[in-house]
């Protein structure tokens, strides 16, 4: 009898196992949460660092009353001066001023100074475990990306690909400068959690079609250079986001050619296209294809849907675009859009 029923016991568990497996395969793939930072409040403070190049001849002042009449908080992280060649002082330094921001529970956000070179030099030197446990947002673009990838992948960290400290560095107020501002609050979206763009400004179509996934990307030539790293990211059930900024069609070819090649392309769910700031041509000439069509190559190639003109990235315009976090997109040519299905802040 204690036989047959621990037999009947096994049975119940393997039907209840098949049902669960059932579910999975005929329903919408659910999205585990990643770990997300607060939003911030009057008061909270805002960490500068700088993980890729220095601050050169710069002088931020601008950016930062800019950020304190917003009413925040900021501390400068100890090698933000420091300058090695290129670089915002060495690799152990600038890991060392990100690793210590995320551990100081004094800092609830982090802005990056600004791109240039240098990020992919120090994951390597991050702490991924302490990283885990003190989520914050970490804000930049461009050679950021590098770290941004590592940060999803290695601790599934929601990041922001926005607007830096060099973008803020003045006295005026404009998209960008009310999108960071908004975002760090967490008041970006629309009313519906849309992407919320400039005054008459639309996202253009290039391929038609409606998908649902994480958002992840940013800079083209970032992306393709993490191919075959172990910071190379996984395009399952993701949408894809580019910008990039001073390249010829061919390079652009040949950056997709590679995200193509490692597998990237062919597992994302649909494409985003941001600024692509300074890439020639625009349009197609008889011995050149125009930027827009080696993009179509490749979306047709993945048979994605495709949006182009989002106002992020290199450029005056550049939005607060969270990573990492679930988004629909839709699009279709009479109204496409981005829309948010989950918070990126806690």
């Amino acid at each position: 009898m204690v036989g047959g029923e621990v037999m009947k016991n096994y049975f119940k568990y393997l039907l209840s196992i098949c049902f669960i497996i059932g579910l999975c395969l005929h329903s919408e793939f659910v999205f585990a949460e990643s770990l997300k930072g607060n939003a911030l409040k009057q008061g909270d403070c805002i960490g500068i660092v700088a993980p890729a190049s220095g601050i050169e001849d710069m002088n931020i002042a601008d950016a930062i009353n800019k950020l304190q009449n917003w009413g925040y908080k900021v501390k400068l992280s100890p090698n933000l001066y420091q300058q090695s060649g290129y670089l915002a002082g060495s690799d152990q330094m600038r890991a060392d001023d990100l690793n210590n921001f995320f551990a100081d529970d004094e800092v609830d956000a982090i802005l990056c100074l600004r791109g240039g070179y240098g990020s992919g030099r120090i994951l390597d030197l991050l702490n991924y475990e302490m990283i885990k446990q003190h989520p914050k947002m970490v804000i930049g673009y461009s050679d950021i990306t590098a770290l941004h990838m590592a940060l999803i992948k290695k601790a599934d960290l929601v990041p922001v690909h926005g607007a830096m400290v060099i973008d803020i560095n003045d006295n005026g107020y404009n998209y960008t400068d009310n999108q960071l501002k908004l975002g760090l609050a967490n008041e970006s979206l629309g009313a519906n959690n849309e992407f919320v763009l400039p005054n008459n400004h639309s996202l253009k179509v290039l391929k038609e079609g409606y998908a649902k996934g994480k958002i992840i990307g940013g800079n083209l030539s970032v992306l393709a250079s993490l191919s075959g790293s172990e910071y190379q990211p996984n395009g399952e059930n993701c949408i894809l986001f580019i910008e990039e900024v001073g390249e010829d069609s061919y390079v652009i070819d040949r950056c997709f050619q590679q995200l193509w090649q490692s597998g990237l392309l062919k597992q994302v769910k649909g494409l985003i296209i941001g600024n692509m700031r300074r890439c020639e041509p625009t349009e197609p000439t008889q011995f050149d294809y125009s930027v827009m069509q080696v993009i179509k190559q490749y979306a047709d190639k993945a048979n994605i849907p495709v949006v182009y003109d989002m106002p992020v990235g290199h450029g005056a315009i550049n939005g607060f675009l969270p990573l990492n976090v679930e988004i629909t997109l839709d699009a279709n040519t009479a109204n496409p859009q981005i829309i948010f299905n989950e918070s990126y802040v806690k």
